[in-house]
């Protein structure tokens, strides 16, 4: 796959099980927290990519000092930054993840395990919980988790979100990778579905700043009313509004749109 950037710093060369990638822009607040729960991990059979879209912040010496493999790019963009940091990925299983989460200690170990016991298994993805969101934040990201696993095993259709996305490097590499779209990890993953076992993990979890929360309930739910839609009402998926607003929101998610203290890729 073609892409804009340059390998800055290499781990180890031996290959991982897992590539972890991260997309960033200006994450120099929140990235060495990231980082920090990866090195805590109680298995340490990974690589970190950091896919950057030029931040002009601390971010890229974070990721160098952390020993992340850095790829450098400009005006790329969330879904594009995924795809190039998966291009150059060595592991087995691919991770995606945002600068914006904290791994627990054994989630690695735990999604391991469970790669080893089902081969089968190409894909799977985990609930969400906002660490520092407000109370009604954190009732209803448990609701929304509650919500699409039940779509998924009423539907079949698996609505997985690059907060936590584990697949196997080479079921990913099969479908091109991500689309330049909003929501493009949850196209993704039912379009992996329908061809390989993609399975929702409640006994998961990774937490996320609840930043997004912070405009408020109802701001907030407005933001994600083409989400909810795209997700929950499939029938509405080719509708013109639904394309125009995915194709809005993607734009939101460019570097280039963001001030320096609204920046970060992770939905």
């Amino acid at each position: 796959m073609r892409h804009s950037g340059r390998v800055m710093a290499l781990a180890n060369l031996s290959t991982p099980l897992f590539s972890i990638i991260v997309p960033t822009y200006n994450e120099e607040m929140l990235l060495p927290k990231l980082l920090e729960s990866v090195r805590q991990q109680t298995l340490q059979d990974y690589e970190i990519i950091v896919a950057d879209d030029s931040s002009i912040d601390l971010t890229q010496v974070i990721a160098e000092r952390y020993g992340a493999r850095l790829l450098v790019g400009k005006s790329l963009g969330e879904y594009p930054s995924r795809n190039a940091g998966a291009s150059i990925a060595k592991g087995s299983i691919l991770i995606f993840t945002g600068a914006d989460t904290l791994m627990p200690r054994n989630l690695l170990s735990c999604v391991a395990k469970k790669f080893e016991k089902d081969p089968k298994l190409a894909g799977t993805y985990c609930p969400t919980y906002p660490y520092d969101g407000a109370p009604w934040a954190k009732v209803e990201f448990t609701f929304w988790y509650v919500l699409t696993t039940l779509l998924f095993w009423v539907t079949r259709e698996a609505n997985a979100s690059t907060a936590f996305f584990a697949v196997r490097a080479k079921v990913f590499r099969e479908t091109g990778g991500f689309r330049n779209t909003a929501h493009a990890d949850s196209a993704l993953s039912r379009q992996l579905a329908k061809s390989f076992k993609i399975r929702p993990d409640l006994h998961l979890l990774i937490f996320v700043s609840g930043r997004r929360t912070r405009m408020g309930i109802g701001a907030f739910n407005r933001y994600h009313l083409a989400m909810i839609i795209d997700v929950v009402f499939g029938f509405l998926r080719k509708s013109g509004w639904l394309r125009a607003e995915k194709q809005y929101r993607i734009g939101l998610h460019t570097r280039s749109n963001q001030a320096p203290n609204q920046s970060g890729h992770a939905d």
